[in-house]
């Protein structure tokens, strides 16, 4: 399973953000793609209206998120081909946390030398939807949106197997319908203006730094199992007759980082009452050794930790719920019987996770 899932991710569509903003609503396909305007990383203003008559491509990125830099290249590549058939590429940095300076020298060191807007405030973020680095956005000549959705189905380039905005392009401009208008796109959550005041760090209750300050005896070396979607029914069948607690989550998440020593705590105080916590990671396999493991020693989990091995994370998305658009963390729990009674796209909120928790245990 790819870092694809996303996001630093955190918020989705019609889920509420960490801040507890209202979530935007998706712009509609088939529907005139929201207007705006926007200055470059140079200051010249470009409007979507002015490039009427043109195909756009619209894609948010992220000096910052290792999801956006994984694609930077495949990202290069589709404005350069883009460029040669008359299509308008549009790179859109919106994360807060991100100054102009920081864009204009990502952009240089990595050769994008496309037109990259800074999306200050979210304004263009919150009117498309856009919760997380990179999603894409195909708009037509009479500006109507046709596609939106992920680049392709793999952060890693040897495991692509569908290459859903060049697909979605060229059907377009060969004046085909588009076959696929929809995917979701996973990746690093884009920071909100308002979430960027915010403390960087989720505060721990009590029970987590007296959890965090205990000293333990050195462990057996932590192994991480993996799980493909395909037995995901079978994975979750095991743990009948107990409530289950699975938590999706990444290394380089920083919002799953912050809300991690809660995790543990909680497992502490569940594990011996009938809950099964679960860690699914969305790092890659070659990440395992040299941060999961490592992650696991420091935060002394004893929680099981397995890693989704999928090419495409949205095969294991919809085995869960198709409401979920990619969005980590992300909190799932099971009652005894296996039924889905829970669901929290972003950090968790302690007190109600522990309320849907008891919920279950009865």
């Amino acid at each position: 399973m790819k870092k694809a899932l996303i996001s630093l991710l955190v918020v989705v569509g019609f889920f509420a953000s960490l801040s507890g903003r209202p979530a935007p609503t998706s712009p509609t396909v088939g529907q005139p793609a929201p207007d705006f305007t926007l200055a470059d990383l140079s200051g010249k203003t470009h409007s979507l209206k002015d490039y009427r008559g043109k195909s756009v491509v619209v894609g948010f990125i992220s000096a910052r998120c290792p999801i956006s830099n994984a694609y930077k290249d495949r990202i290069r590549a589709i404005a350069d081909e883009s460029a040669k058939r008359g299509v308008v590429f549009l790179g859109v940095n919106s994360s807060a946390d991100e100054s102009i300076e920081e864009a204009r020298a990502y952009a240089a060191k990595n050769n994008l030398d496309f037109t990259i807007l800074k999306d200050e405030g979210n304004v263009v973020a919150d009117a498309y939807a856009a919760e997380r680095t990179p999603k894409t956005y195909l708009i037509d000549g009479d500006g109507v949106l046709r596609y939106q959705g992920r680049i392709d189905n793999s952060q890693n380039p040897q495991m692509v197997k569908r290459n859903d905005l060049r697909e979605a392009l060229n059907e377009m401009l060969s004046g085909k319908p588009i076959s696929v208008t929809e995917t979701k796109a996973l990746g690093c959550l884009i920071k909100r203006a308002q979430d960027a005041m915010a403390a960087p760090a989720m505060p721990q209750t009590k029970i987590a730094a007296k959890t965090a300050a205990k000293t333990v005896p050195a462990q057996a070396e932590p192994k991480v199992g993996t799980l493909k979607p395909t037995d995901f029914g079978k994975f979750k069948a095991s743990a009948k007759g107990k409530v289950l607690v699975l938590n999706f989550w990444a290394t380089w998440c920083g919002p799953c980082v912050a809300e991690f020593p809660e995790l543990v705590a909680l497992d502490a105080k569940y594990r011996d009452k009938g809950v099964k916590l679960v860690g699914i990671t969305a790092d890659e396999a070659e990440d395992v050794q040299p941060k999961v493991i490592p992650f696991i020693k420091k935060h002394q989990v004893k929680f099981d930790i397995i890693r989704q091995d999928t090419d495409d994370p949205e095969e294991m998305m919809n085995q869960i719920t198709k409401d979920w658009n990619g969005v980590i963390p992300v909190t799932f729990v099971y009652d005894k019987n296996g039924n889905l009674t829970y669901t929290r796209f972003g950090i968790i909120d302690r007190d109600m996770l522990v309320a849907e928790i008891e919920k279950a245990l009865k």
